[in-house]
């Protein structure tokens, strides 16, 4: 099985380019997007989604709330930065709070592409 991939999402744009450069820096191939359409879970394929990548600093963040009802089938889940209070109950998603632990997030990602 290859490993999968990491789909980052800049729901906070700035914050989105900084964590793509810090993961792009450290080898780990991403793809930035600022929203996922709704049919791109449909292209994703069994056993191999991607790992979700939310880069967003607000009290709201749509992304998650989108795993939690089930449209990003089959996908992990890593949010950077939220601060929405939904986020603490969601089972199986992961929270990495600012100031950013870089080393924290990588290997986080790591466990998660392999």
């Amino acid at each position: 099985m290859s490993p999968r991939t990491v789909v980052l999402v800049g729901e906070t744009p700035s914050l989105g380019r900084s964590v793509a450069d810090l993961l792009l820096s450290e080898g780990i191939a991403c793809r930035l997007v600022s929203d996922l359409g709704p049919r791109e879970p449909e292209t994703w394929t069994p056993g191999e989604e991607p790992v979700v990548l939310v880069a967003c600093n607000e009290a709201y963040c749509l992304t998650a709330r989108r795993w939690a009802r089930g449209e990003l089938r089959g996908s992990r889940l890593v949010v950077v930065g939220a601060r929405d209070p939904e986020l603490q109950s969601l089972r199986g998603a992961r929270v990495v709070p600012l100031p950013l632990q870089r080393e924290r997030l990588l290997a986080l990602l790591q466990e998660l592409v392999s």
